[in-house]
């Protein structure tokens, strides 16, 4: 597991509300498996907030999974909201979601539809349509005594908008 685990984090970074043990990481850690396509999304979205490389490509369908990933260092992952999640025929299944990140002190959102394929009794992400809403451009910083996005627990001038 990454350092970024080892930061004391409270609440899992997927937006659940749980704590991060009985969370996310029950997938991360490989102690279980996403039974359903929006489980994974929030498992991997919480992958990308802890650097967790390794899960990100493993659960990545094998016909579009990049050879090479490189996370951008820069980038904090600080929410996310699902917005839908459907199954359709054939296995496929799609989740749309807004994750919120925070990129060099600037607070962005990035709003897509991800498409996700259930292979040999797993789920597999494997793309996603970038969709153009003004989330993308109009990030809400959190207020000063607001949770922090990150799932910290504490609030967020103590802790990602510390300056």
């Amino acid at each position: 597991m990454s350092d970024k685990i080892s930061r004391n984090i409270q609440y899992c970074p997927c937006g659940s509300k749980k704590n991060i043990n009985e969370c996310c990481l029950i997938f991360i850690s490989g102690r279980g498996f996403a039974l359903s396509a929006e489980l994974l999304m929030r498992s991997r979205y919480t992958a990308y907030a802890l650097g967790e490389v390794r899960y990100i490509t493993d659960t990545w369908h094998s016909s579009t999974r990049p050879v090479n990933l490189m996370l951008e260092e820069s980038v904090v992952w600080t929410g996310l909201q699902v917005l839908a999640s459907t199954i359709e025929k054939n296995n496929e299944a799609y989740v749309e979601f807004i994750a919120a990140f925070n990129n060099a002190g600037v607070m962005e959102q990035m709003h897509e539809r991800s498409r996700f394929l259930f292979e040999e009794g797993s789920w597999f992400y494997v793309d996603g349509e970038q969709l153009e809403s003004e989330t993308q451009y109009n990030a809400k910083k959190p207020g000063r005594n607001e949770l922090c996005y990150c799932g910290s627990g504490r609030k967020f001038k103590k802790c990602c908008g510390k300056n």
